[in-house]
């Protein structure tokens, strides 16, 4: 927009502000009139950016909807206006709420708009526009197919005869189809975008002030293909639209610093295939531009601080001059600690931070700590938990770098509390919310009822089902569900900052320190392994003991463990993938006696070396220790190493041994409650769809003849309803499950029990929030089986039964012998209920005892008949 154009804008805002003066308010078109006023404002703050403008317009914009009767045939219009406005100002601020608000108006609008209604299409492709921004910022998939269906539908009724409409249409479209590729990298997603930035480009004529934009989104596109292709006429092209595209933006245009950097990437990617050193100076000058035009406060400022930092690296690679390095430290610390709300970005900038200040010989401990008080904003408990689950694989390794460079300065205490906070993040988070708030309740009535209320909402909005797309696309039902569940995050927040400002309570719910996580051996060492790299370290927590004793594991490194890891691999699938009755077969193999061998040698034997546990098998009672893994090591059952030479002893004879996703998990329960009674037994021998088990029957035969302590449930064949159980599992404190159990590979909130009529997810029990509950004996296949994907984050069913309320788990690493469950069913109950006491806590020595005599029966290399059982928990 010209100089001279600004004036005539600038009149008709004076002109439209005096009319709405003029107006009382009662007056039939006071609400046409502040929505012309609106739209002025709104058309200046695009042209100028300055933040006042678009304040007023939504003012003026909200005030005409407020005001408009109902039945208004300009209400889907004003609609439409005040969610453009609240749209803009969102890409300035970044605040959530505009952007809810934005895509409800749009909503609301086309809900109101009749199909034949000329402005339709020009609603639709709003509604389309905000959907996508909203899934560029929060990265949920149902708002980007939400765009697409939109934007798509807009383009193709959109007549050849409006090139100026259709040009707009296409160049959203494109968008749309961009991020699509991002998300699933499927090239026909990308060149569909490049054509409809390339034909909405060629209808924008020389002179049209958009037509820079145009040109900015077509070689944005083409700088992708060739990052995916390496096809160098791409690149060529994309450095000649974004070059017009700077050219045409008039200096002080809001848009330019976007220009600016995206010109700047290009020449980086130049710079890369030609090693050409001037490459990367154009690259350096238009991005450091980008960033000096870009206000501080804009949600676009940490990602440019990104990009620059990773040119002043290159440089330094290239040249090693010193000043580039710490430029570049300079550019990820600001854009780690900036104050917008653009998590994944500061992410990046936090961890490429750490990585420059080990360059330039400093300590990264700022720049961890950054990081780590990212991740609550960056899986943030306002999304679905399948979504943080998503995000979790792109941090997934924060928390063993950090640790391991903690460690490797001796900061064991620092290690300890990175560890914790940076493990089974979604996990936490769950327990958050069932914080029973006892302790805040004596100081502030109010505040902890509101903080139960808005924990509770919370709870059951993260595992609620995904609002899918369903009928006309202009349902305001499709809006309310995620909207709630952003307003519920930031409340919470916002109580959480009132708690803490209460005296006594300055911590509260905040990440324990290792004064406080040290409490989880409380009754036997706690070893904590970090695996990273070419790095392995354990922690050793002792009782009563303030001090961190340190093994290094010189023997593991990041490829011997992925061997080990996928030796593990190959045996479950041998015992899983055959029809025997749960999944178990015979197999002697050399995997068979190597493998335990070094996980002997290289891991476990050096540890209960250091614990002085190498000599004293035949002691009355063994030491209890619990393994608290990382990555790999996850996958790998520490519990049956041994060289089984017939000689030395191995791990079953000189250990109990127990398993926990987090130190927090230990801390969670104390003693058994008094109120504990009965026990549910579920059993099914014949679950639809699936092989016999014959010997579940056996199994709940043994346990009622052992349970003499109270009432004893059982539920087999059709009485083994889902809600059956769920009721049950309520009713009693202790649950026996005896049924197909399946490791959802691909979506981990689906891993399930198989019962009459359906499946038991690990989602539908992490909702559950039992009290006074103790032992779940998951006799079942694959029920502690991880996730690959997401080795920290407790994504099996055992750790499900963990998160529901019941402290003490029994589970499978993999599948099992279906006569081999009834004979640990037998010593496990008779060992734990033999003075008629139910208490848990007896549950892992008694576990010990039951695979003691399965491998007393097993031939001598049928090591992995008994070692998948497994005790997790206390």
């Amino acid at each position: 927009m010209l100089l001279g154009e600004l004036s005539y804008l600038q009149q008709a805002i004076d002109l439209q502000a005096q009319s709405v003066h003029l107006a009382p308010i009662n007056h039939p078109e006071r609400s046409i009139y502040l929505n012309d006023l609106g739209l002025s404002l709104q058309i200046r703050f695009e042209r100028l950016g300055e933040r006042a403008d678009i304040d007023r317009a939504i003012e003026y914009q909200s005030q005409s909807v407020h005001l408009a009767p109902d039945g208004d045939p300009f209400m889907p219009a004003y609609l439409s206006s005040l969610g453009v406005s609240l749209l803009s100002r969102f890409k300035q601020t970044g605040e959530l709420r505009d952007l809810d608000n934005g895509v409800q108006r749009h909503l609301q609008s086309i809900e109101l708009t009749p199909d034949d209604h000329p402005r339709r299409l020009d609603r639709l492709t709003n509604l389309g526009a905000a959907w996508l921004s909203r899934f560029m910022r929060l990265g949920e998939l149902p708002d980007l197919e939400r765009a697409r269906k939109c934007l798509s539908e807009s383009v193709d009724l959109t007549p050849d005869s409006h090139p100026a409409k259709l040009a707009f249409r296409l160049k959203n479209l494109g968008a749309s189809l961009g991020a699509r590729f991002q998300r699933f990298e499927e090239l026909p997603d990308l060149d569909h975008a490049i054509a409809c930035h390339s034909q909405s480009a060629n209808l924008t004529p020389d002179g049209d002030p958009d037509k820079p934009f145009r040109l900015n989104n077509l070689g944005t596109s083409l700088n992708i293909r060739f990052q995916r292709l390496g096809e160098l006429p791409d690149l060529d092209q994309a450095i000649e639209c974004l070059s017009r595209s700077v050219h045409l933006t008039p200096d002080g245009h809001p848009y330019k610093p976007t220009c600016l950097i995206n010109l700047g990437n290009s020449w980086k990617k130049r710079f890369d295939q030609t090693g050409e050193l001037a490459d990367l100076e154009h690259a350096i000058e238009h991005q450091s531009r980008s960033v000096h035009l870009t206000p501080d406060g804009h949600p676009e400022k940490p990602g440019r601080l990104h990009n620059l930092g990773t040119l002043r690296m290159s440089r330094f690679q290239h040249l090693q001059r010193l000043v580039d390095l710490e430029e570049a430290c300079d550019a990820f610390m600001n854009g780690a600690k900036s104050t917008v709300f653009r998590p994944d970005v500061q992410m990046r900038c936090a961890r490429s931070w750490a990585e420059a200040t080990l360059l330039v010989g400093r300590s990264p401990i700022e720049a961890y700590q950054v990081a780590f008080s990212l991740l609550p904003r960056l899986v943030w408990i306002g999304q679905k938990i399948d979504h943080r689950y998503e995000t979790m694989t792109t941090v997934r390794d924060l928390a063993t770098e950090a640790a391991a460079w903690a460690i490797s300065h001796r900061l064991y205490d620092l290690a300890l509390e990175w560890l914790e906070q940076g493990r089974s993040v979604v996990w936490g988070q769950k327990l958050q919310l069932r914080t029973p708030f006892e302790q805040l309740k004596l100081v502030d009535r109010q505040l902890a009822k509101d903080l139960k209320r808005v924990a509770s909402k919370l709870d059951k909005a993260g595992s609620g089902p995904v609002q899918r797309l369903q009928g006309t696309l202009s349902s305001t039902d499709l809006m309310p569900q995620a909207t709630r569940h952003h307003e519920l995050a930031l409340e919470w927040d916002r109580l959480l900052g009132q708690a803490r400002l209460l005296k006594g309570f300055e911590n509260f719910l905040r990440p324990l320190k290792s004064n406080e996580l040290k409490q989880a051996a409380k009754d036997g060492p706690v070893v904590v392994i970090n695996t990273h790299h070419a790095q392995c370290d354990a922690l050793i927590i002792l009782p009563r003991s303030d001090d961190i004793t340190h093994v290094s594991l010189s023997g593991v490194c990041e490829e011997k463990l992925n061997r080990l890891k996928t030796d593990v691999h190959f045996i479950m699938e041998e015992r899983g993938s055959l029809n025997d009755a749960r999944g178990f077969t015979r197999h002697k193999t050399e995997r068979n006696i190597k493998l335990p061998a070094v996980i002997w040698s290289d891991i476990v034997g050096p540890i209960l070396k250091t614990l002085k546990c190498m000599g004293n098998s035949k002691s009355h009672e063994l030491p209890h220790v619990t393994w608290c893994t990382t990555g790999a090591m996850s996958f790998i059952p520490l519990h049956a190493a041994g060289l089984y030479d017939g000689q030395s002893p191995n791990a079953l004879d000189l250990i109990v041994s127990s398993y926990t996703p987090t130190l927090t998990a230990l801390l969670l329960h104390t003693k058994p409650s008094f109120n504990q009674a009965g026990l549910v037994a579920i059993g099914q021998a014949a679950s639809p769809g699936q092989t016999t088990l014959p010997n579940t029957v056996i199994e709940l035969e043994i346990i009622n003849k052992y349970y003499s302590a109270g009432s004893c449930c059982q539920l087999e064949g059709a009485s083994a309803t889902v809600s059956a159980t769920l009721e049950a599992m309520q009713e009693n404190s202790w649950v026996h499950l005896a049924c197909h159990a399946v490791q959802n590979r691909t979506n981990a909130s689906q891993s399930a029990f198989h019962l009459y009529d359906g499946e038991l997810t690990l989602e539908e029990i992490s909702r559950q929030q039992f009290k006074d509950k103790g032992l779940a004996f998951l006799s079942a296949c694959q029920t502690a089986t991880g996730d690959h994907g997401l080795p920290d984050e407790a994504t099996h069913l055992a750790a499900g039964m963990l998160m529901a309320g019941y402290p003490s788990v029994i589970g499978t690493m993999w599948s099992i012998r279906d006569e081999d469950a009834p004979l640990v069913a037998d010593t496990v109950y008779s060992t734990m209920l033999e003075d008629g006491k139910m208490d848990h806590t007896r549950s892992a020595r008694a576990l010990h005892k039951a695979v003691k005599v399965l491998q007393e029966r097993a031939d001598e290399n049928e090591i992995w008949r008994w070692a998948p059982f497994i005790h997790i928990g206390v």
